[in-house]
């Protein structure tokens, strides 16, 4: 549960249940009297588990604006020529693979975007894009990459580096280590720090997670989640990065993703990864089905074969088929064009009749 938090006097914190009457105050004398206040003077909410752990969060929807007066409403345009952003936006995060060439236009994940990945129960959804992950780094030691998993714990990841021993210097945030409560908080602290790309597993278990230990709704949480992504998408955080979020999503039963339209509208390119032909067949693919920075509804094979392994010549050869289809379609259409105007040339049987008839001479 969450309370705004005021001080009435130099030994006396009040704190407010933000739905809700629930009241409790802090003394100096209380043992949490020290972190509430610190909490207080930072303009945070406080965060109470059912276990009576005492953390904080931001107060992303405005709780204490809402106690003291309303401000007039102010219409805020922006000219895109007013915008100010550090060229490192526009340099792509770039995996050294064939996968670049598919993922966008630039070359790879762009700076600031948000990509939903969503895909059939053991396409191998973690296992390619903790590769990707991996790969970003090999290729530029100095981008910063994150692994948040709320669905694996240490003993799950350890059977993974028996396959990919390379794996074993990525920064994993374990959600499983924080059973005291602290999710939420550990999340933000760590996101604070600035990072260049963070693959979360899973969306739905992040939120349940957090939702679960501060009492928010389903709603809040969500939003609480899509706001702290904003926040780091436009690169405020200590290192100054535009953090790219690669977040995988969990499947409904009817094959449709968990979550919100707010999730839909924000998400730069959505991300299928399935199997071509039947379930457990041996082709996975990748497909965009809505990508803001590159095409859609062309495939990426991959395979596991040995380590993760992109299928670059069934790529490029699709692309030149693709290509090939596309000139020979312009091709009909340049001599169905011809045809036509030919054919509208020549004179009709009427006109043929009126030209020859007595009358006409």
């Amino acid at each position: 549960m969450y309370y705004t938090l005021k001080k009435i006097s130099s030994e006396l914190i009040e704190a407010r249940a933000v739905e809700g009457n629930h009241l409790i105050t802090y003394k100096p004398e209380d043992a949490k009297f020290s972190k509430v206040e610190e909490y207080l003077n930072e303009g945070k909410l406080l965060s109470i588990s059912e276990r009576g752990t005492v953390s904080s969060r931001k107060d992303y929807e405005g709780y204490y604006k809402q106690q003291g007066p309303k401000s007039n409403f102010k219409l805020k345009l922006t000219q895109l020529d007013d915008l100010n952003f550090n060229d490192a936006l526009f340099v792509p995060l770039k995996t050294g693979t064939v996968a670049d060439q598919f993922l966008s236009n630039d070359g790879g994940f762009l700076p600031g975007t948000n990509v939903m990945a969503a895909g059939a129960p053991g396409v191998g959804k973690t296992t390619v894009l903790l590769e990707m992950l991996y790969k970003i780094r090999e290729t530029d030691p100095s981008k910063k990459v994150l692994f948040i998993s709320a669905e694996m714990n240490q003993l799950d990841m350890a059977r993974y580096l028996k396959r990919f021993p390379h794996w074993g210097t990525l920064p994993i945030l374990f959600l499983s280590d924080y059973a005291d409560g602290d999710s939420q908080r550990a999340i933000e602290e760590t996101l604070k720090q600035g990072w260049d790309l963070v693959l979360t597993d899973s969306y739905t278990e992040v939120n349940d997670t957090v939702k679960e230990e501060s009492g928010m709704s389903r709603g809040k949480t969500e939003k609480w989640f899509l706001d702290l992504m904003t926040e780091h998408n436009m690169a405020n955080n200590q290192a100054r990065r535009y953090t790219t979020f690669v977040t995988i999503l969990q499947l409904s039963k009817g094959g449709t993703f968990v979550g919100s339209n707010k999730l839909k509208h924000m998400t730069t390119a959505m991300l299928h990864l399935d199997w071509k032909g039947s379930e457990n067949s041996s082709e996975r693919f990748m497909e965009f089905s809505k990508n803001r920075t590159g095409d859609v509804g062309k495939k990426m094979f991959f395979s596991f074969d040995n380590g993760v392994q992109f299928d670059e010549i069934r790529y490029k050869r699709d692309l030149l088929n693709e290509e090939l289809i596309k000139e020979e379609r312009e091709k009909l259409k340049s001599e169905e064009d011809a045809f036509d105007k030919l054919f509208n040339s020549l004179p009709n049987e009427a006109e043929q009749a009126e030209a020859s008839s007595p009358s006409a001479a």
